[in-house]
C-alpha cells in the first residue's frame, strides 16, 4: 500500500459521499465562510448541514464546497474541492469522509471510512486500501465542529490539552497541543459572536492553526493558518464577492543580494528567518552535507545562519548499473512506489529502461534520467502532480518534476528521495523562493543531491536551503526575512571565456518602445547579464553560432541583438520559448488540406493558463487560434528549419516531433524588442 498524504498545498483533502437518505423531520442548514489569503477574499466555502439516515444510523451530515482563485508566479488556476463527512451526534466524531479536489485540471480524491477503531482508507491514486488503527481516544475531526474542544475549554475551563488526532489531510493519527489563547467577541454575519480563541500546533508537521470557536454550539466561526490565510463566517453575498488572489508574497520573499548567474553560486551564508509547516524540523536536522545550521528552532520557528556549500560530484566510485545494493534496509523506502512517486507504473518503468540501457554505472544512469526529466517536462503551475500524470501532459512545478525524476531512479533500483526548502533565485531583484528537488544515493559517495526544475541534473548550486524530506505535499516555507550574508559564484561549466571588454559594445539601457519598460545590460562575475527592474536579472552564456545569447538560468529563454549600418547595436531582443504540449488531433481533416501540413493540426495546451489553442488551415496556411486574445492568427511558409512567422512579423513558431515524426508540441518563439 503506497503511503497516502495529502493532496494539494492550498486545499483541504475531501471526500465524496456515498448514496444516503435524508431524514425529513428537520430543514437543512445553509452555512458561508469567505477564504482570504494574504488579505484578498478569493475563496468561499458553503456547507450545507442536515440530518442523515445510513445503514439504520442517525446521523449529521455535512456537506462543503470550496472555491478558490488564485495565482502564483505568473500563472493563475482554480481549485474547486468538495468535503463531505458523516458524524456521530453523539460524539462529533466523523464515521465516513469522503474528497474530490480538482486544481488546473487535476482531479484527486479519497474516501476515509471508520469500523470500529480502524480507519479504512482508499484513494484515486491507489487501487489498494491503508489501515489506520485509532484508539479509544483518538479524536476524529471534522471542519465545522469540535465538541471536544467545547468539552474541554469552555465547560471544563482547561488552559491546554495534547489530543491524539487522526489527520485527514495526511491519514494518519498525530500529536497536537492545543492552547486557549483568550475569550473574544467577534463580529461576523451580521452578528455578535462570543468565542473561545484556541491555537492548534501540530508536532508532527509543525503546522499552526488558530480557532475561533462559538461557546455555545463549538463551531468554528473563523480560523487562521500561517502566515496570512484567513477563513470567516460569511453571508451568501461572498459566492459573488471573490476575486485572484496573488501567492507570489507567501512562496518568496526578497533579499538583499542580487546574483544573476544562479547556477554558479558555489558558496553561499544566509541569515533566515522562517517557520515552515509539514515537517518538524530541529537544529540537528537542518545540519546535513554541504549545509551547516548555527541558530535556534522553536515551535518550527528557524532562526538562525545557514552556510551552504554544496560540491560537486563527478561520479567517483559510483554503484554499478543495475545496481546491487545488498540487504540496506535503511534504502527499502527509497526504491518503492508512493502515492505520487507511482515508480511501479509499468509506462514509467519502461521508458527508465529505455533511458538507462547502456549507462557504464548508476551515475551515468541518473544524469541520463535527470537531463530527460528537465528537457521534456516544462514548467507549470499546478503541476502534473503524480509522477505517470507529469510524464503525459510534460508539464510540471517543481514537486511534479522531483516526483518523475524519483519514480524513474526507483524503476530501475536506484535509490531517490524528494527534498524540499527554498532556493536563491533572481526574481524581485534577488530572492528566495519555495522549491522542491532530489537527491540520488550513489553509495560511498551518500545522498547527492540533483534538481531538474532548475536544470542542474549532476548537481545543485549553493543557493539551496534543505529543510528535509518532502513526507507531506501539504507543505509551506514561509519565509520571513532572508539576508545573504555572503556569497560566492564561480567559475564552473559554462562560464563566460570572454573578457569585459568584448560585451562593451552591448552594455547600458534599452527602452521598450510601447510602454517604456526598461532593460539594462551589464557586466557581473564576469559574464554579460540582462537586468529588468523589478522583475528579473539574467546571466548569459557567450553567444552560439547564430548569434543567440541563451541564459544560464534556462534554455527557454535568449537574447539578440541588432545593429545598424555601421555596425552598433540598437536594439536588444528578449527572447521566450513558450512551449505547448499537443494534446489532439481533429477526428476529421478536409481534403483540401495538404498532406505536409496536416500532421500539425490539433489542440496544444499553455498549461501555465490552462488554456487551449487550436492550429487549423485557413486562407492556404496554418493559423493558431488564441483564447486568450481572442484571435486568430495567421503563420507563413517555413523556412529551411521549419520555423514559420506570424503574420504580424513579431513572433516566431515551430513544431517539436518525436523520432517518428509525430508532433509533440508548438513553441512560440516570443519576442520582446529593447531599443537603446
Amino acid at each position: 500500500m503506497k503511503t497516502l498524504r495529502s493532496l494539494l498545498p492550498i486545499a483541504l483533502l475531501a471526500l465524496l459521499a456515498p448514496q444516503a437518505a435524508h431524514t425529513d423531520d428537520a430543514a437543512p442548514e445553509k452555512l458561508y465562510y469567505g477564504i482570504e489569503m494574504g488579505g484578498v477574499l478569493c475563496g468561499y466555502s458553503e456547507l450545507t448541514v442536515s440530518p442523515l439516515s445510513s445503514e439504520g444510523q442517525d446521523l449529521i451530515l455535512v456537506d462543503q464546497h470550496m472555491f478558490l482563485m488564485v495565482s502564483a508566479l505568473g500563472s493563475r488556476f482554480n481549485s474547486d474541492i468538495r468535503l463531505i463527512y458523516h458524524l456521530d451526534p453523539e460524539t462529533g466524531r466523523f464515521v465516513f469522509h469522503d474528497s474530490v479536489v480538482e486544481q488546473g485540471g487535476t482531479k484527486l480524491s479519497s474516501r476515509i471510512r471508520i469500523d470500529g477503531n480502524v480507519a479504512r482508507c482508499t484513494s484515486s491514486l491507489d487501487d489498494g486500501e491503508k489501515t489506520v488503527e485509532l484508539g479509544e481516544n483518538v479524536v476524529l475531526e471534522n471542519t465545522l465542529v469540535f465538541p471536544h474542544l467545547l468539552r474541554d475549554f469552555v465547560k471544563a475551563g482547561l488552559e491546554k490539552r495534547e489530543y491524539e488526532v487522526f489527520e485527514v489531510r495526511e491519514q494518519e493519527v498525530q500529536t497536537s497541543t492545543y492552547t486557549r489563547l483568550r475569550s473574544e467577541a467577534v463580529e461576523l454575519a451580521g452578528r455578535t459572536i462570543d468565542t473561545v480563541v484556541i491555537e492548534k500546533r501540530n508536532h508532527a508537521t509543525g503546522l499552526k492553526l488558530t480557532l475561533w470557536l462559538d461557546r455555545e454550539t463549538g463551531r468554528v466561526v473563523q480560523s487562521h493558518i500561517p502566515p496570512a490565510r484567513r477563513g470567516y463566517l460569511a453571508d451568501a453575498s461572498v459566492v459573488k464577492r471573490i476575486e485572484v488572489a496573488n501567492l507570489d508574497a507567501s512562496i518568496t520573499a526578497p533579499t538583499n543580494v542580487s546574483i544573476a548567474d544562479v547556477r554558479g553560486i558555489t558558496y553561499m551564508q544566509v541569515r533566515a528567518a522562517l517557520e515552515p509547516t509539514g515537517l518538524a524540523v530541529t537544529p540537528e536536522s537542518l545540519n546535513v552535507p554541504g549545509q551547516a545550521f548555527a541558530g535556534t528552532v522553536e515551535e518550527n520557528r528557524i532562526e538562525g545562519v545557514f552556510e551552504i556549500e554544496h560540491p560537486r560530484y563527478e561520479g567517483a566510485d559510483a554503484p554499478p548499473f543495475p545496481p546491487a545494493l545488498g540487504s540496506d534496509e535503511s534504502l527499502a523506502p527509497y526504491l518503492e512506489a508512493e502515492e505520487f512517486i507511482d515508480a511501479d507504473d509499468p509506462v514509467l518503468v519502461e521508458k527508465a529502461r529505455e533511458l538507462t540501457k547502456g549507462a557504464t554505472d548508476c551515475w551515468d544512469a541518473s544524469r541520463r534520467l535527470a537531463t530527460w526529466v528537465s528537457e521534456h517536462i516544462d514548467y507549470a503551475i499546478p503541476g502534473g502532480m503524480t509522477a505517470r500524470r507529469t510524464y503525459d501532459t510534460r508539464t510540471g512545478e517543481c514537486g511534479s518534476h522531483s516526483f518523475l525524476f524519483a519514480a524513474f531512479c526507483r524503476a530501475v533500483g536506484i535509490p531517490a528521495r524528494v527534498v524540499w526548502g527554498c532556493m536563491y533565485i533572481p526574481s524581485q531583484g534577488g530572492a528566495f523562493g519555495q522549491h522542491a528537488w532530489n537527491e540520488v544515493y550513489m553509495g560511498e559517495a551518500g545522498w547527492i543531491p540533483i534538481d531538474t526544475t532548475a536544470t542542474e541534473t549532476d548537481f545543485v548550486d549553493s543557493g539551496h536551503i534543505r529543510l528535509g524530506e518532502l513526507s507531506s505535499v501539504s507543505i509551506a516555507v514561509n519565509l520571513k526575512e532572508m539576508e545573504v550574508l555572503d556569497h560566492r559564484v564561480g567559475s564552473g561549466a559554462g562560464a563566460s571565456a570572454s573578457s569585459d571588454s568584448s560585451y562593451e559594445p552591448y552594455l547600458g539601457e534599452y527602452t521598450h518602445p510601447a510602454g517604456g519598460a526598461r532593460a539594462k545590460a551589464r557586466v557581473q562575475d564576469g559574464a554579460l547579464v540582462v537586468e529588468i527592474p523589478g522583475s528579473t536579472v539574467l546571466a548569459l552564456h557567450d553567444p552560439d553560432e547564430s548569434g543567440a545569447w541563451y541564459a544560464k538560468l534556462t534554455d527557454r529563454v535568449y537574447c539578440t541583438f541588432e545593429k545598424d549600418g555601421e555596425g552598433h547595436v540598437v536594439e536588444l531582443h528578449i527572447h521566450q520559448l513558450v512551449r505547448m504540449q499537443k494534446t489532439g488531433s481533429p477526428d476529421e481533416i478536409d481534403p483540401c488540406v495538404p498532406e505536409t501540413e496536416r500532421r500539425y493540426l490539433g489542440t496544444y495546451l499553455l498549461a501555465p493558463r490552462q488554456a487551449t489553442f487550436e492550429v487549423v488551415y485557413q486562407d492556404g496556411g496554418l493559423a493558431v487560434k488564441d483564447p486568450l486574445a481572442k484571435k486568430t492568427v495567421g503563420l507563413g511558409p517555413p523556412d529551411a528549419k521549419g520555423r514559420r512567422l506570424d503574420e504580424f512579423g513579431k513572433n516566431t513558431l515551430y513544431f517539436e516531433e518525436d523520432p517518428d515524426g509525430t508532433i509533440r508540441a508548438l513553441v512560440i518563439d516570443a519576442v520582446s524588442r529593447f531599443r537603446r
